[in-house]
C-alpha cells in the first residue's frame, strides 16, 4: 500500500496481519492474537478502531506497529496526527508551527 493511495487503519492492520501470517486456521486475521501482542490495549478498543467506530488513538497505532514489526508511519492516521501536530504551537512551539505553516502555504 502506497502513500499515494492511502487506506484506513483497519484495512492496513488487516493487510499487515495477513502478510505476517497472524491468521486463524481459516486464513482470516487473528484479531485476539494481535490484541494479546499489544500490552495496555484491550481487544474492544482495538476492535472499535479497526471497524471505524472510533478513530485509532496514538497508543493503539504505536502498539499495533510494534506488534506487527512495522513503523507507525505505515498508518495514514499516524501520519495525519504528526502533520496536525507540526502546526500546533503547544506541541512543537511557536516558531516551528509558524515555519510549518509557511512551508505549507508555499506548497498550495
Amino acid at each position: 500500500m502506497s502513500d499515494t493511495n492511502p487506506v484506513g487503519f483497519g484495512v492496513m492492520v488487516r493487510t499487515l496481519l495477513i502478510n505476517a501470517n497472524i491468521v486463524t486456521r481459516m486464513g482470516n486475521p487473528d484479531w485476539p492474537n494481535l490484541a494479546s501482542r499489544m500490552p495496555g490495549v484491550n481487544y474492544e478498543s482495538l476492535r472499535k478502531a479497526v471497524v471505524g467506530e472510533r478513530a485509532p488513538s496514538e497508543k493503539i497505532m504505536l502498539a499495533a506497529a510494534r506488534a506487527l514489526g512495522v513503523k507507525p508511519t505505515v498508518f495514514t492516521e499516524y501520519r495525519l496526527l504528526n502533520a496536525r501536530r507540526s502546526f500546533d504551537p503547544d506541541y512543537v512551539g511557536w516558531q516551528a508551527a509558524v515555519k510549518a505553516l509557511s512551508q505549507w502555504e508555499t506548497i498550495g
